[in-house]
């Protein structure tokens, strides 16, 4: 790109080819940008939304491609660069969530700030429970929590740490379109904010209507339509 970079655009140049056992070859071969906000990554099983996720994170190594932060390289094939996850400041809520359930919500949502100091762990975790209205519920366990309590704690958990880029792998299913509706709301006013690109995964028309956002189309691991 000319010019200067906007720090917050993710772009992505991506090509994977996974060969699973007693099944047909499958290539994600993509070029495309993420700008801050909701981007929904929409497609039919198997399109390829959550290997482009995985490629973001750091989960999985593309076989050829770049992806980058502003001007910062996240990956690049050419230069064998590969940020290990961990340093790539990407939250990423899975459809299961993946909430420890011996832990209460609060100790949930404080797991990845152990580096910082007390005080600044306990502002963190009361500004993000006000901002998703869970400051109740911080001495429950998972299994004591509603499907969308749990999904206000695993975006908290996500969220605390500041990520710069958020990835969703369908993370509403099996909640009613009242609670889409509130817990969406609740994520578009943190993000006037933060600012970040969010990239929401779903195969789900209605919710993707409903989120009246940026859509990428998938279908076959390449995008159809954007």
């Amino acid at each position: 790109m000319a010019g200067e970079v906007d720090a917050s655009t993710l772009s992505c140049r991506t090509r994977v080819e996974r060969r699973p056992a007693r099944a047909p070859s499958f290539v994600l071969d993509v070029a495309l940008e993420f700008p801050t906000g909701i981007s929904v990554i929409f497609g039919p099983s198997g399109s390829g939304k959550s290997t482009l996720l995985d490629c973001i994170a750091g989960l999985l190594r593309p076989d050829a491609g770049r992806i980058a932060l502003g001007a910062e390289t996240l990956f690049d094939s050419q230069t064998r660069t590969n940020i290990r996850p961990e340093f790539r400041r990407t939250g990423y809520v899975f459809q299961s969530l993946a909430l420890f359930p011996h832990m209460s919500a609060e100790e949930n949502i404080a797991y990845g700030l152990s580096k910082l100091s007390r005080p600044e762990q306990g502002t963190r975790i009361t500004e993000i429970t006000k901002a998703f209205h869970i400051g109740a519920l911080l001495s429950r366990k998972p299994g004591e929590l509603s499907g969308g309590e749990q999904q206000r704690v695993a975006l908290a958990r996500s969220l605390v740490t500041r990520p710069r880029v958020l990835l969703l792998d369908e993370p509403m299913t099996g909640l009613d379109e009242h609670l889409k509706a509130s817990i969406i709301g609740d994520l578009l006013l943190w993000n006037l904010q933060q600012r970040i690109p969010i990239l929401y995964v779903t195969h789900n028309r209605e919710e993707t209507a409903a989120l009246a956002a940026r859509v990428v189309r998938l279908d076959k691991g390449r995008v159809l339509e954007q």
